[in-house]
């Protein structure tokens, strides 16, 4: 992809984007709102922590929380395709969790900062499909058939190591930075036969990441890192919420609370 704007075209972009990373909700908020006494305690500890979410007090039912969620994440794409001068990285943020979609696009990319989050993003997705064909006991055949090209881990390091002890993969994550996602999440899924601290540790890994963009002065890595930041924020929204309509218990929420952006 060739290059059509300069770090400095993002200049207004980039001021408004900060102006809106000051509405972003804290990890901690979420468990507070996880453990509140009640539903409308936890909304109102997310409104007044967001700001931007003051719409969040009027629902009241699951229905209102999606159509909320949708609301929000429509009005996310609308500010963020205004905001992006290259229209195709703007479509790289839309397709951010299209892995194999987006894997294929990869030579369209000359950026560093959104080849290496597609990498990680990639990386983790074959994680994830190498620990439940294994978990689950399926023939490596169908691990092939998932694997995803283009991440830094080599497929034949899945393959030669798909019958070793689960245990002892962490050894070759060793040089890189998955080892502690992979040794927690292993620990938890035969602890509680849950994938939750995967998950959760994988959403960790890719918050991490996008942090670094905060380094950046001018260009479209802030906008890109808020947009995925804001999706993340509104998928805890629906974790929380919802968990306390549904009488959901505190400790149960906070385990899938991953980190956020601020």
């Amino acid at each position: 992809m060739t290059a059509k704007f300069s770090p400095l075209d993002y200049a207004f972009a980039v001021g408004r984007i900060k102006a809106l990373e000051n509405y972003l909700v804290p990890t901690r908020i979420f468990r507070e709102a996880a453990e509140a006494p009640g539903f409308s305690r936890a909304v109102e500890l997310i409104s007044e922590a967001g700001k931007s979410t003051d719409r969040l007090r009027e629902v009241t039912t699951p229905v209102q929380l999606e159509a909320f969620l949708e609301t929000e994440r429509t009005a996310l794409d609308t500010t963020l395709e205004e905001l992006f001068l290259d229209k195709n990285l703007y479509g790289f943020y839309r397709e951010a969790d299209e892995i194999v979609k987006a894997a294929g696009s990869l030579y369209l990319l000359n950026e560093q900062f959104f080849l290496d989050f597609f990498r990680l993003k990639i990386d983790l997705a074959n994680l994830k499909s190498f620990l439940r064909s294994r978990y689950a006991g399926h023939p490596v055949s169908q691990f092939e058939e998932r694997y995803v090209t283009g991440g830094r881990l080599e497929k034949k390091t899945f393959i030669d190591n798909y019958n070793s002890n689960l245990e002892d993969f962490a050894q070759f994550l060793k040089t890189t930075s998955y080892e502690q996602l992979w040794r927690e999440g292993l620990n938890f899924l035969q602890a509680q036969d849950s994938f939750v601290v995967f998950e959760r540790e994988m959403e960790n890994l890719v918050m991490d990441y996008l942090r670094s963009a905060k380094k950046v002065t001018f260009g479209p890595e802030p906008l890109f890192a808020y947009g995925l930041a804001r999706r993340q924020e509104l998928k805890l929204i629906r974790l929380v919420i919802l968990g306390q309509m549904l009488n959901i218990p505190a400790f149960l929420l906070k385990e899938r609370i991953s980190q956020t952006y601020v």
